[in-house]
């Protein structure tokens, strides 16, 4: 989480930032421990509404977004963060590891997508495709 003392927007103009959408606490959590010792910057969100909020208040460069959330469909809040005026990388995740599933969040303008469980080494791959080079 980035300091309560800074406003996300001026957070996110001096760092990469990164935004987490899942409803799983300990998801959350794992992600903003690996990615803050990369040097990120990381909000995260459990519900899609809060999720969007921060989206459009920090305009983060990279989203992790869980498919299934309790207030709504992943892939549907992926449609809406690739037809705004605020885009940003987005790499969907998922504990359900279907085809289906991920050629339709590839389809939507997903970069890449994650099965849950995460497996680290292809956890900082994706960071460093999308984020580093």
């Amino acid at each position: 989480m980035c300091p309560s003392s800074k406003r996300v927007e001026d957070y996110a103009m001096n760092n990469k930032l990164i935004l987490v959408i899942d409803d799983e606490p300990e998801i959350r959590s794992l992600l903003s421990r690996f990615l803050g010792r990369k040097g990120f910057s990381v909000i995260s969100a459990g519900t899609l509404q809060e999720g969007r909020k921060l989206f459009n208040q920090s305009k983060p460069q990279l989203v992790f977004l869980d498919v299934n959330l309790p207030d709504g469909n992943g892939l549907q809040e992926l449609k809406y963060i690739n037809s705004g005026e605020i885009q940003a990388k987005v790499i969907m995740m998922s504990a359900f590891d279907h085809n289906e599933i991920k050629m339709e969040a590839i389809q939507y303008g997903a970069l890449d997508f994650l099965s849950k469980p995460f497996n680290i080494a292809r956890l900082d791959q994706v960071v460093q495709s999308q984020l580093i080079n």
